[in-house]
């Protein structure tokens, strides 16, 4: 659960049915899985040291500047004095004759290429000659669907996490009706805060951004130096469209995009859409029907103030041609638009994978063993908080305690089993959380602590959790520790003042 970046950030609401990522995990997880057997393509970087066999891949210590040459023409005859010494042994017309045409060589001293060390560690250490990765996460309301949003998280985190060794910097930003804001990961703890950042997603938006996002991480990566060559891997629901043409152009050879969508949504295609695409395409089917319908409307003014009977004929008859030409490229876009409208993205994409939605029986029909284990860990969370109640087993327990509940929503054969285990954490939790800080055992968990630990539960759950007793309890209790702190204080300040009346 640490992994998950959970307890950096507990002072934020989770998501809401936040667990439901480690069980879609678990599937993942599983090899045979059919999802897993899809997503393999994506999830698995190649290691670029075993592609590259080039001088450049070669690891060399730091030189300095001033014992890296290169051999060089003089530019000058001022340069003459740092001429290669063999050259004093030509012949004085050959020698002059060098010198007048610049021919003589010489060491010119150049800027070393400087490589770091490559660590052997299998964890997240970012290296220019690493694959660079760029990230776009979809949020727009539809990734509500069918656990998507979940699904979604899984898969970036268990990127993140199977890549480690192999990835360089880490470029994330999420895209619904705007583009979010730019996450980096260049080192070991912006790396955890980022994958911490993405397991607290929420899919608010109303519309999806495909295009703007993927142009957006093309400038990025056009602007930044360390990003050449990147790979930019987009997880979506695919409910959008992108303009393939212009946004091929302005990859070039240098970008790769791959693609993760979930479900098999579609969009809807009326007049609307076709109408658009015919005025804003960049294709060449809808840039000849744009020049016709110009050519249709300026035949017709031309009717319209046309003198003689011949003259309108001629010019009828070129309209006639102009409109059937128009008709059949409507047709002809029409049925484009209806058959590819929305999978464009699958086109541009180097990699594209396709993944079904989980269904919540698929995800919480639980095996005896990980029921057995479920229970294991409840009751060994309890006896550790019997014997000490240490800040990190209390968060355990909270987050054990909220993935109990959510299982028993969804899962109603084993409910029974994870209602007994449940009701023992809530009552221990219960205990905790609600007990006043005056003994010794409770000093550790501070009130900042208890504050977090509520944010990670649902406190609609805990009976009689904030009764009018024992809201006015608590804040009796914070009353007199704010008047004993300014008795104190005054007391210290009343000291202080004599002991600085005596010296003066």
């Amino acid at each position: 659960m640490e992994q998950f970046g959970f307890f950096d950030t507990v002072e934020k609401h989770l998501p809401d049915e936040f667990t439901i990522i480690y069980e879609i995990a678990r599937i993942l997880e599983d090899s045979s899985h059919a999802i897993s057997r899809a997503l393999a393509p994506i999830l698995e970087l190649n290691d670029p040291s075993t592609n590259d066999n080039s001088p450049d891949q070669i690891l060399i210590p730091n030189i300095p500047e001033a014992k890296e040459f290169e051999a060089d023409l003089i530019r000058s005859v001022t340069d003459v004095r740092y001429i290669y010494p063999a050259q004093h042994l030509l012949p004085e017309i050959v020698f002059l004759r060098r010198l007048a045409e610049r021919s003589l060589w010489m060491p010119r001293p150049r800027s070393p290429k400087n490589f770091r060390y490559q660590t052997e560690s299998d964890r997240f250490a970012p290296d220019d000659r690493k694959q660079k990765v760029y990230i776009l996460f979809d949020t727009s309301s539809s990734m509500r669907q069918h656990y998507r949003i979940h699904l979604a998280k899984a898969i970036v985190y268990l990127f993140l996490q199977q890549n480690q060794r192999e990835l360089g910097t880490i470029f994330f930003r999420t895209f619904d009706l705007t583009v979010g804001d730019l996450c980096t990961a260049r080192d070991v703890p912006s790396y955890e805060r980022l994958i911490s950042d993405v397991m607290h997603i929420n899919a608010v938006g109303n519309g999806t951004v495909l295009q703007k996002a993927l142009q957006t991480a093309i400038d990025d990566i056009a602007h930044e130096s360390q990003l050449s060559h990147a790979q930019i891997l987009v997880v979506t629901d695919g409910v959008a469209h992108i303009d393939l043409d212009k946004l091929r152009e302005q990859m070039g050879d240098q970008i790769t995009v791959n693609t993760v969508k979930i479900g098999h949504a579609r969009m809807h295609i009326d007049a609307k859409v076709i109408e658009d695409q015919v005025f804003h395409s960049s294709s060449p089917e809808t840039i000849r029907l744009r020049e016709l319908i110009k050519q249709k409307r300026d035949l017709e003014l031309q009717i319209s103030t046309a003198a003689g009977h011949l003259r309108q004929e001629a010019l009828r008859s070129q309209l006639g041609v102009v409109l059937k030409q128009i008709e059949t490229l409507n047709e002809r876009l029409g049925t484009f638009v209806s058959e590819h409208y929305g999978l464009e993205i699958q086109k541009l994409s180097t990699a594209y994978v396709n993944v079904n939605d989980i269904s919540p029986e698929e995800m919480f029909s639980l095996p005896e063993e990980k029921v057995s284990e479920l229970e294991e860990l409840a009751e060994s969370l309890l006896d550790a908080l019997r014997q000490e109640r240490q800040v990190e087993d209390i968060k355990r327990a909270a987050v054990l305690y909220d993935h109990l509940m959510l299982l028993m929503k969804y899962n109603k054969i084993d409910a029974s089993r994870f209602e007994k285990a449940a009701k023992e954490l809530e009552q221990m939790l219960d205990s905790i959380l609600n007990k006043p800080t005056s003994g010794a055992d409770d000093m550790a968990i501070s009130d900042l602590e208890r504050i977090q630990l509520r944010n990670m539960l649902d406190l609609g759950s805990f009976s009689n959790s904030f009764s009018l007793a024992r809201i006015l309890r608590m804040l009796w209790i914070k009353l007199r520790r704010w008047w004993m702190a300014r008795k104190q204080f005054r007391a210290f300040r009343a000291i202080t003042r004599k002991k600085l009346n005596r010296r003066m």
